[in-house]
Parts: structure tokens; C-alpha cells; sequence
């Protein structure tokens, strides 16, 4: 239905706010009040010179009487009722209810957004707790340890005399073993009540690195303009790294130093300009590789106006070297990703580019367009072919919000078999916390 449509209920929410008669407002509107009557009942189209009088008469934006609620606002309505599809919604109604009952709505609104990020806290610690090894530790010591007090409390409980010597090693056992779990359950609660992203960054020097970047946008000013590779340069963007980190990082900013030197960002943000991101025709256009152009947009400047870019690569053996998330498609911060991305089905052919549409399980619930996103994919040798030496594998896929459908039938994924909500997956591994079995 046309964002129109409701315009006439919003005239009449409107008018009955100010405590304005019809009559009065049709007087002021230069109409008369049957024909503003059959308008707030959604039986006349309003438009021109008519709803600049009214929106007048009503003292608001004609915008704000012809449009109604914000999208952002209606598609968090969306969002709650896919994510709830044991609840029968008629989605027809969206915009307005929005119009209608504004403040619930935002309550609403405000409510999913809250949803989702619990979600995303629950997917993190669930692999946290199934991958971190100091929590596992940690978690084994206090286990071990109240394992050990209850043994030794009821040896001390039972009827009947003890040897005093016995008696004495037994309490003198629970007191070393009441310390050892104080501290350990000290240790934990420390490491737990510490920073978040301190404590989830320190997983890997990899995660580490990732933290880094994605806490500068993925883009650096400094490496752009550098004409000369400059080790200092670089090792100062790596100031508070440790010493993998820093080694990691140079290694990828060497590569991002690289990349802007064959594909200057001035020419970068004149064909984006021009066609978007589009990987394809910027391609055909500068007569680049492909993932160089899907590691340049990925590196663009923060825009928020431009769609979000998501990057993945991984080597031959599938392990991700690097993970830059577009909105709701992330990477597992542990463990194995999907299967069935299409990053790893370009291993099976080198240097040939593919894109799907794809449908992710980012959030339980109902897949949808809300999910939708298209990726470019191609592998590639990444040193030079020998009959001596191993094959170094290397495929990249760029990720992009979908905005329509241009697939019958798109690819359903997820992020990993643990939290994933796709049922009957051929490729699934182990099940996932979302359901009860595979």
C-alpha cells in the first residue's frame, strides 16, 4: 500500500491532538468539511495545494501528514514481527499502527533493538564459553576445587570417632582447598568483571588485530597518503598492540599500503560516485583484480550515508584471516564459519568470480529481505606456481546489503552450525543452541 494511503488518518490524530473541530480546520483549509471528513476516513487522495492548507491549518510539516512514520521506525516494526513468527501479524497494518500509536511504536522499536543486541551478547558469550581457554580453566579449578572441600566434608561428617592426626589432615585439606577456591573464584569474577573488549580481544593476536581496525573504521588516512612506505608510520598505528599484533598488523597494512598505491582513493570515490559499489563495473572500468577492488571498498571511509562493506578471506584450509562484518553478517569470533558461504566455494576454482544472493540467519526467526545481501567471491593463487613448491590458496568475498531480491531462489547460510536457526542444513555439523537437534 502507498505511503499515502493513511495520510487522512494522520490529518485526523492530528486534529484531535490540537482539541481543533473539522469544521474549524476545513475553515482554515479553504475545504469544506465533508470533503475534509471523506479525507481523514482515507476516501480522498490528498496532495498539492489541499495538504499544504491543511498541514497550515494543523500547524506541522506537510512531510510529516503525507509520509507518517519514519522507515527506520517501520522496519524495527518488521523486524519484531519476522522475529516472532509463532504470533500472527498482519504486516499490512505496520505504518499505521506507527501513525496511530507513535510512542508505542518507538516502544516497540526501542525493544527489538534491545532484542537483538541481548542476542548478539548471548552468541558472543556462547562462544566465549565453549572456546575461551582461560574460562575454561578457570571454570575447571572452581569445579575441581568444591569437588575436592565436598569430598573431604563428608569423610568429616560421617558417625563415629576419627583418629585426631586424621581429623587434622582432613581440616587442615578443606582450609587449603577453601583458599584455593576463593582465589580461583576471585580470578574469575576479576576476569569476568573486566573490560569486554579488553578481555574478548585478548582470545587471539587475530582477534586483537580485528578490534584495532574495526575501532578505525577499517580505513587509514595515514596509509593513503603515504607515497613511501614508511615502517614508523605503520608501527604507530600499532602503539598499544602486542608483539603478534604488531606483527600481524604490518603485514596488513603493508598489503593496505599496496592496495592504495594501484588504486588511489581520489579514483576510488570518483567511480563509487559513479557506480556505486559495484565491484564488477569498477573492475571493467580500471582493468584491476578483483580482490584488490573488494579489499579498496572495503577499506573506503566511513560514510554513513554509503551502504555498509563487509570483507572475509580465508586460506586454503578455510581458516578466516580476516573478518570485517556488514551489519548482521559476522564471522564467528571462534571456530568454524558456514559451510556453505560462498568464500570457500571459490576454493574449488581458482580465479573464476561468482556472486549469489544470500539469505543469513543473523537473528532466530523467520528469514527475510531483512537478511538479504549480495556477495562477490574469487580464489586466487597467492605465490607464484612451482612443481617444488606448496600451493598457497587465498579466496576473498566481498559483502554487500541486498536492497531487492534479484534471485528466485537465494542461498540460505549462517554464521556457524552452533548459532545458526536454519533446520535441516546438509552441511551442519553440530547442533545449534536455537533448536533441539539437527
Amino acid at each position: 500500500m502507498e505511503r499515502s494511503a493513511f495520510a487522512g488518518s494522520r490529518i485526523r490524530e492530528r486534529r484531535v491532538a490540537l482539541g481543533l473541530r473539522q469544521a474549524e480546520v476545513a475553515l482554515r483549509a479553504g475545504i469544506s468539511g465533508s470533503y475534509l471528513n471523506l479525507i481523514e476516513h482515507n476516501r480522498r487522495r490528498i496532495g498539492g495545494k489541499v495538504l499544504l492548507n491543511i498541514a497550515a491549518a494543523l500547524e506541522t510539516e506537510p512531510g510529516a501528514l503525507a509520509q507518517g512514520a519514519e522507515k527506520s521506525l517501520l522496519t524495527s516494526l518488521r523486524d519484531a514481527a519476522i522475529a516472532r513468527p509463532d504470533v500472527e501479524v498482519d504486516l499490512s497494518q505496520t505504518e499505521d499502527f506507527a501513525d496511530r500509536f507513535t510512542d508505542w511504536a518507538r516502544l516497540i522499536s526501542a525493544q527489538q533493538s534491545q532484542i537483538t543486541a541481548l542476542q548478539q551478547t548471548v552468541s558472543s558469550l556462547s562462544d566465549r564459553l565453549a572456546h575461551d581457554p582461560f574460562l575454561s580453566e578457570a571454570l575447571h579449578e572452581v569445579l575441581s576445587t568444591v569437588s575436592a572441600i565436598r569430598s573431604t566434608a563428608s569423610i568429616l561428617a560421617e558417625p563415629g570417632e576419627m583418629d585426631q592426626n586424621w581429623q587434622r589432615r582432613f581440616q587442615t585439606n578443606v582450609f587449603q582447598d577453601s583458599i584455593r577456591l576463593a582465589t580461583a573464584s576471585q580470578s574469575l569474577a576479576d576476569y569476568l568483571d573486566g573490560d569486554s573488549d579488553r578481555v574478548l580481544d585478548t582470545l587471539s593476536p587475530l582477534d586483537e588485530l580485528d578490534s584495532l581496525l574495526a575501532k578505525n573504521g577499517y580505513h587509514f588516512a595515514e596509509l593513503e597518503d603515504m607515497r613511501q612506505w614508511s615502517a614508523p608510520v605503520a608501527e604507530g598505528l600499532l602503539a598499544e598492540a602486542s608483539a603478534a599484533v604488531k606483527t600481524l598488523g604490518l603485514a596488513y597494512f603493508r598489503q593496505y599500503w599496496r592496495d592504495a598505491q594501484n588504486f588511489r582513493l581520489p579514483k576510488l570515490l570518483q567511480l563509487v560516485a559513479e557506480f556505486g559499489l559495484d565491484p564488477v563495473r569498477i573492475a571493467r572500468e580500471t582493468e584491476l583484480s578483483l580482490p584488490l577492488i573488494f579489499r579498496r571498498l572495503a577499506s573506503l571511509p566511513p560514510d554513513p550515508n554509503r551502504p555498509p562493506v563487509g570483507l572475509m578471506i580465508c586460506d586454503g584450509s578455510g581458516g578466516l584471516l580476516f573478518k570485517q562484518p556488514c551489519d548482521d553478517f559476522q564471522a564467528p569470533r571462534v571456530g568454524s564459519a558456514c559451510a556453505l558461504w560462498p568464500l570457500y566455494g571459490a576454493l574449488t576454482q581458482i580465479g573464476v568470480a561468482a556472486r549469489h544472493q544470500i539469505l543469513h540467519s543473523g537473528r532466530p526467526g523467520t528469514l527475510g529481505e531483512e537478511n538479504l545481501f549480495d556477495t562477490f567471491s574469487i580464489a586466487e593463487r597467492v605465490t607464484s606456481a612451482s612443481f617444488e613448491g606448496v600451493p598457497v590458496l587465498r579466496s576473498t568475498m566481498l559483502i554487500l546489503r541486498a536492497e531487492t531480491p534479484t534471485y528466485n531462489q537465494p542461498l540460505p547460510i549462517g554464521s556457524t552450525c552452533r548459532l545458526c536457526n536454519i533446520d535441516a542444513c546438509p552441511a551442519r555439523r553440530e547442533p545449534s543452541i536455537f533448536s533441539d537437534g539437527f
